[in-house]
């Protein structure tokens, strides 16, 4: 630390950091474009001008791009005098010349970077009178709008996309007044995390067609604090609302977890809450005649069916929150709640449970991926079944090049500097997989291979750790062994992530037995796990039935369901995880089959009665990540304000309604009581309150508003009903008040901020006012609860290699999985946007099994396993291996538990 003076005020300061951080951080307003805290400095738009003199009395004052210059102990800073003032203003007006000045018609308009610091430097008078460059605008694909005629040359996209991302796909073209930022030729942007591009540029150059839908300016948005729904790292993001309909979504920073960045199913895979069929009425069907019900007629309806029901089971869901998920394992008892998931899934998150309560092995956090030094990823896809942990690899792999070891005086900021001397050598990223991955670009060793001979391979790598010493014939699967174990003996920190994706038991036990013999050989090891679902960690939790005691076959004939009579469905389409007609047969045999969700589904096709439940904007609820982090995600809007004939309300409360009417409790109660009985019912959930303020918790006897003061056009909205404003909703749940009325600001005590606005700052770049420090959470802390119950027992390490290790028989093909972006989310897929660009669904086969069969790429066929049909095209691959046969399961009505089966007969259609 140095001591340096800005603006006659003495601070202690971080020598490392350049002065534009230290002064943002510090409070001070500067205007910039093209720093960013992760991509670093660059000193392109030349706008951070202050100036810096040896002593207070200003001798040797000059000028200096604040985001290029490192402080000077015992230096003073001058920030605002008439010659900065002018040199910004000049400067801006020139970065400017070509910028059409179209705010009114621009989407950024309110919540643009370049008008703030238009304002901000005093350029107020437009003077340039000549012909404007102009360019042609790209087509990028469905979810960004292109408009370069707006652009500042600021770099951050090229230097996000290309640089930190690696996107192979956009680049910058041209020199001079002639710069080009965009595609060699139009197309779809390839990279799944294209969607940061909104939010990095400074300006409207990149726009979200998305938001268009439903637009409205950022003022006239109602917001929540949220968690993304879409994996289960639990990346934290803002929502904003307009009548009823989700408008936007923009990354909520997180020191722990999503940082600055967020991949593309966290921006565009929510289309799925506004379509037009979601169920917004209580109903019951009766010889197939459908009845419209009331709430007290339907709590009734169900507490008769119960009464008179001598079997009862709940079936809950890894997407739906703790709450419904707890309260209906209340509802109908421990013996009687199943998870909603396979038991094959059930094993691998139970397993990982285990490893994170009782190992000593570092469990990081997502950002903290970046600090490892060689990676091992065992069977995980990441690039689609967790993107953002794939970002936090890329940025792993490129952090090879260590400033102080190589004793050269070059910041960490230094933007060029830095990437030109990490384009030398990269850190070691090694990756067994069933087939290719998004990350075997950066990777220096993959091994492709069936589960099977990938866990007798980190298996063997792990004997070989432990005592130096294994017989193996195969000389070239040897080299391989020593190879890899010479790479993680020689790393200072080694990582290994595995997770769900695989679909294997025995892979995630090999992933701890190796993390296992390297902490032994005092390896600074860490251990990475991700699930599938949102709240996959929650359900594991929580404990219960997988859906296969459910379904006990002998012969096509389902046992053990012919006493049931009652089952609760929530948030849940079993037709994603098991065969259609093992399913029609069990609810064929159940009388009352009731179904709560917020989309139609094959599942509430069958059901008896439906309750319309809220999506996750419409309600308030805690999910678990995949490092046990327990977040709240926080309702943004009343949908029976907008609409007074919607009866949906959270699973959670039509799950408690119905158990207060059974034991004669009060039917009223809020988020902050249910919460507390989930802690008591089950003990391990404890402190899950304190994911987030009880709902009492107020400043200046305020709540918090979740909408800017600038908000317009409420009194007006229902005019067209009734002259009069209707009442706001009142909000027993959360922190938040809804509209405008409460508490806003950067010197508020409240860590959960619903949108970013401060006087001066419109943009999300506000967010700096907010934090202590920039990279740093809130000022008052991080969001979310760590649950950290250890049990302190040895964990039992599996060997045992079973059908779904694919192992191949007699020349059959066997089926096994593979993920896709958009496709492995059963909300997501409902999407019309995805339905309509992400719709192409393949079969990949090893190319020697398609020559046998006569098959090409692109070809169409038909693949025959247990009395299903399945009509795919084909991606012929030169790396999966020969007998394996890779669907998309759990799309195109191919159910997860078609994994390990074997194709009966393919039929070419061409």
């Amino acid at each position: 630390m140095i001591n340096i003076n800005i603006e006659n005020q003495l601070y202690k300061v971080n020598k490392k950091d350049n002065l534009l951080k230290i002064c943002l951080s510090l409070g001070f307003n500067i205007p910039y474009f093209c720093w960013h805290p992760i991509l670093g400095s660059i000193g392109s738009c030349r706008q951070c001008a202050i100036k810096q003199s040896d002593d207070f009395k200003k001798k040797n004052e000059y000028i200096i791009m604040s985001c290029m210059s490192s402080p000077i102990n015992n230096s003073y800073i001058t920030i605002n005098d008439d010659d900065l003032i002018n040199f910004r203003k000049k400067n801006i007006e020139l970065l400017m010349l070509n910028h059409p000045h179209d705010c009114p018609i621009c989407d950024k308009g309110g919540n643009c970077h370049l008008q703030d610091m238009t304002v901000m430097t005093g350029h107020n008078n437009r003077r340039y009178n000549f012909p404007k460059r102009e360019y042609k605008n790209q087509y990028l694909g469905p979810f960004i709008s292109h408009t370069m005629n707006r652009c500042i040359t600021c770099y951050r996209c090229v230097r996000f996309y290309k640089n930190y991302a690696d996107g192979k796909d956009f680049n910058v073209f041209g020199s001079k007044n002639n710069i080009y930022f965009g595609r060699y030729s139009d197309g779809r942007l390839q990279n799944t995390f294209s969607g940061n591009l909104i939010e990095l540029c400074p300006t409207g150059v990149f726009s979200d067609k998305i938001y268009n839908i439903n637009y409205a300016r950022k003022w006239d948005l109602q917001y929540s604090p949220s968690i993304c729904q879409n994996c289960s790292l639990g990346c934290n993001i803002f929502i904003g609302e307009r009548y009823g309909k989700l408008s936007s979504i923009q990354n909520r920073f997180h020191e722990k977890i999503n940082h600055y960045f967020l991949c593309d199913k966290g921006y565009f895979g929510y289309d799925y809450t506004y379509l037009k069929n979601n169920p917004i009425k209580i109903i019951s069907y009766k010889d197939n005649k459908k009845f419209i019900f009331n709430n007290n007629q339907i709590i009734k309806k169900i507490i008769y069916l119960m009464l008179n029901s001598k079997n009862i089971i709940g079936i809950g869901s890894p997407r739906a929150s703790i709450e419904s998920n707890v309260f209906l394992k209340k509802l109908v008892g421990k013996k009687k709640f199943y998870l909603g998931i396979l038991k094959n899934e059930k094993k691998q998150i139970d397993y990982i449970i285990n490893i994170i309560q009782n190992t000593n092995i570092y469990l990081p956090t997502l950002s903290e991926i970046e600090n490892y030094d060689t990676i091992l990823v065992i069977g995980e896809d990441l690039s689609n079944t967790n993107p953002r942990a794939a970002l936090a690899v890329r940025q792993a792999i490129k952090n090879n090049f260590d400033i102080t070891n190589n004793n050269l005086d070059l910041p960490y900021w230094n933007s060029n500097a830095i990437l030109n001397m990490r384009n030398k050598r990269l850190n070691p990223l090694l990756i067994t997989s069933n087939d290719e991955t998004l990350l075997d670009d950066i990777s220096l060793f993959n091994y492709y291979a069936s589960t099977l001979n990938q866990t007798k391979f980190i298996s063997i790598l792990a004997e070989y750790i432990k005592d130096n010493n294994f017989v193996i014939n195969d000389e070239v699967f040897k080299k391989k062994i020593v190879k890899i174990k010479k790479i993680l003996l020689n790393a200072t920190k080694p990582l290994i992530i595995s997770g769900t994706g695989s679909s294997s038991l025995s892979l995630i036990s090999a992933s701890y037995l190796i993390a296992t013999e390297l902490y032994k050989k005092n390896k600074n090891v860490g251990l990475f796990y991700v699930l599938n679902e949102v709240n996959s960690m929650g359900i594991g939790l929580i404990q219960g039935k997988s859906l296969n005691s459910l379904f006990i076959k002998n012969k096509s004939v389902i046992h053990n369901n012919s006493n049931i009579d009652t089952v609760f469905i929530m948030e849940n389409d079993l037709y994603i995880y098991e065969n259609k007609d093992i399913l029609n047969k069990f609810f064929k045999n159940i009388p009352n089959i009731i179904v709560l969700d917020h989309v139609i589904t094959r599942t509430m096709k069958k059901a008896n009665i439906i309750l319309p439940v809220t999506n996750f904007m419409e309600n308030s609820g805690t999910v678990i990540n995949n490092e046990c982090r327990a977040q709240r995600f926080f309702q943004v809007y009343d949908p029976s304000f907008y609409n007074k004939n919607n009866d949906r309300k959270p699973s959670w409360k039509w799950i408690y309604e119905i158990y207060a009417k059974l034991n004669n409790l009060n039917k009223n109660i809020t988020l902050d009581e249910i919460i507390k009985e989930c802690e008591k019912y089950i003990p391990i959930l404890n402190g899950i309150n304190l994911a987030a303020p009880p709902a009492t918790y107020k400043v200046h006897n305020r709540k918090f508003a979740r909408s800017p003061l600038r908000y317009s056009g409420r009194t007006s909205m229902f005019s067209n009903i009734n002259i009069h404003e209707p009442e706001q909703p009142k909000d027993k749940d959360t922190i938040f008040s809804f509209s405008m009325e409460g508490n806003y600001g950067a010197n508020i005590n409240y860590t959960h901020i619903p949108f970013l606005w401060n006087p001066g700052w419109n943009s999300p770049e506000s967010l700096y006012k907010f934090q202590k420090e920039i990279g740093i959470s809130s000022k008052y802390g991080e969001t979310g609860f760590k649950i950290r119950s250890k049990n302190k027992c040895e964990i039992h390490i599996k060997k045992i290699y079973y059908k779904h290790n694919n192992i191949n028989y007699n020349n059959q093909l066997i089926i096994i999985a593979h993920q896709k972006l958009f496709q492995n989310n059963s909300l997501i897929q409902k999407s019309n946007l995805i339905k309509r660009y992400f719709n192409d669904y393949y079969v990949i086969l090893n190319k020697k099994d398609a020559k046998k069969l006569g098959i090409l790429n692109n070809y169409l066929i038909k693949l025959y396993c247990l009395n299903n049909i399945f009509i795919l095209k084909v991606y012929i691959s030169k790396f999966l291996n020969q007998g394996l046969v890779s669907l998309p399961l759990g799309t195109k009505n191919i159910p997860l538990s078609f994994l390990g089966k074997i194709i009966k007969k393919i039929k070419v259609l061409k």
